[in-house]
């Protein structure tokens, strides 16, 4: 079934929203971060924020893969990149909504914005903030297809192109032309983990 790259727009936040909970779902640290319970409205909230975000940013580029052999050419993945041509925008406070856990995730996300800023400081460069493919459709391509589209951008504009990865997408980044830079290893096992949430910190140099 072919797949094709696409602009994403506020009409596909809803979707996205859906995309980002099943893609995380099946992870083992999902209940740690997020162990619920969550409001009825919590995807509909999600979805909203990620509006205000794409309004308040002016760096933000959705983008998402669509399936067009299937009825209503739904989308399959989605991704979300920054281009900071300049400088990246200064840190702003970070808020976990109900439903999460606010120690675990200050672990994880906090760590994650603090070696970003360590590691790029204030260069110019592209960031893929988001990247979510639904599990159904998983392993097709369209994931690539998202960072390749970055990877192009930095090339067009002469600058790295950067990137946090779990362990579940590391070897997809590496096959697009990342590599490691560092490695954030957290140990959760006060909450019953019985390995370490790694993350890297990875680059892409034109």
């Amino acid at each position: 079934m072919p797949l094709e790259l696409r602009p994403a727009t506020e009409g596909d936040a809803s979707r996205a929203a859906e995309i980002e909970a099943l893609a995380y779902s099946p992870s083992a640290f999902n209940p740690i971060l997020f162990p619920g319970p969550f409001p009825p409205d919590a995807k509909e909230a999600r979805a909203a924020q990620l509006i205000q975000q794409l309004r308040e940013d002016t760096t933000t580029c959705w983008l998402k893969v669509v399936d067009t052999d299937l009825e209503g050419e739904p989308t399959v993945s989605f991704a979300k990149w920054h281009v900071y041509a300049e400088k990246p925008p200064p840190a702003t406070p970070r808020i976990f909504g109900p439903g999460s856990n606010p120690q675990a995730c200050e672990m994880l996300f906090g760590g994650i914005d603090e070696l970003r800023s360590r590691l790029m400081g204030e260069r110019p460069y592209v960031y893929l903030k988001l990247l979510q493919t639904d599990p159904k459709h998983q392993g097709r391509g369209a994931g690539a297809m998202l960072v390749k589209w970055g990877v192009e951008e930095a090339k067009r504009l002469g600058l790295p192109a950067y990137l946090e990865s779990s362990e579940a997408g590391h070897s997809l980044y590496q096959k697009c032309g990342f590599r490691d830079l560092e490695l954030q290893s957290l140990d959760f096992s006060k909450w019953g983990a019985t390995q370490k949430l790694n993350t890297w910190a990875m680059i892409y140099e034109p």
